[in-house]
């Protein structure tokens, strides 16, 4: 009932300009988001291009993966996650592409994205990626709308243990439906960093039109070949995340929770592998 009253409000504020109910950034990937969502600088196919763009494997595979996420705990609420990544590309060595597809909401009101991702070297360790998609939303009350949404990024490998990246989602800030509501544009900047060879650290800093910056942060620490366990924290509002992964040859089980201060605890499941 809860996530049902949610939704209502959000289908309220929909002809409002200035309330940014539609197409936020909502997580994708279990692995990130038990490290606080502090995916940006962060190698990490396929669901690395729902956190930035120019994220790709630099290896001589594919890989694919769906993820499935209750954000509040409520079904209702509950959004599925595809991505497919392919590198090494016959007119680019060095490049990517990528298809990812995401759906989220209930039957009165859902909100789908479609995204076709290029990425490539362009200079030392820097690498830049450009998504383009659809974005269409469909409610009871104002029936159904669409727009194209454009997202950039970048990330640069310094090393093998540090690394940059930035990205911007709905950069060409779209604007959806007769009223025009316009699609918030979000921005991402971080980090991550291996002291050691079984030790992971993330950090971001998400800013959102017209809203507070939120701190993204967490980790990751291999306990066994087969075993990684993960935690996070984020601000405005104050969450905890944990989690943990599971291998298996080239296939890749992961699950996280996190706790919101006021909606509860949502939970997220992935599975994605390698060919």
């Amino acid at each position: 009932m809860r996530s049902r009253i949610l939704l209502f409000i959000i289908s309220l504020c929909i002809p409002a300009s200035t309330a940014f109910a539609s197409f936020e950034h909502h997580g994708q990937d279990a692995k990130i988001e038990a490290m606080g969502g502090a995916g940006v600088a962060l190698k990490n196919s396929p669901f690395g291009i729902f956190y930035n763009p120019a994220s790709s494997v630099t290896e001589d595979n594919w890989s694919a993966g769906l993820s499935y996420a209750v954000p509040f705990g409520e079904s209702s609420l509950d959004s599925f996650h595809g991505a497919l990544q392919a590198s090494n590309l016959p007119f680019d060595r060095n490049g990517s592409a990528g298809i990812s597809w995401q759906h989220y909401g209930a039957s009165f009101y859902s909100e789908t994205c479609t995204y076709v991702t290029y990425a490539t070297k362009v200079a030392g360790p820097v690498r830049t990626g450009i998504s383009a998609g659809l974005l269409e939303r469909d409610t009871d009350e104002y029936g159904s709308d669409s727009a194209l949404g454009i997202n950039v990024g970048a990330l640069a490998t310094l090393s093998p243990y540090l690394s940059f990246g930035v990205a911007v989602f709905s950069v060409n800030r779209p604007r959806i439906g007769n009223s025009g509501e316009k699609i918030p544009s979000i921005t991402f900047a971080g980090a991550s960093y291996r002291p050691d060879n079984n030790v992971l650290l993330a950090a971001a800093v998400e800013k959102q039109e017209e809203r507070n910056a939120r701190i993204r942060s967490g980790g990751e620490v291999q306990v066994l070949s087969f075993l990684s366990l993960r935690a996070g924290f984020t601000t405005e509002p104050s969450t905890f995340s944990g989690g943990a992964g599971f291998t298996f040859r080239n296939i890749q089980g992961d699950f996280s929770f996190v706790r919101h201060p006021e909606l509860g605890t949502g939970s997220w499941y992935t599975m994605r592998v390698s060919f």
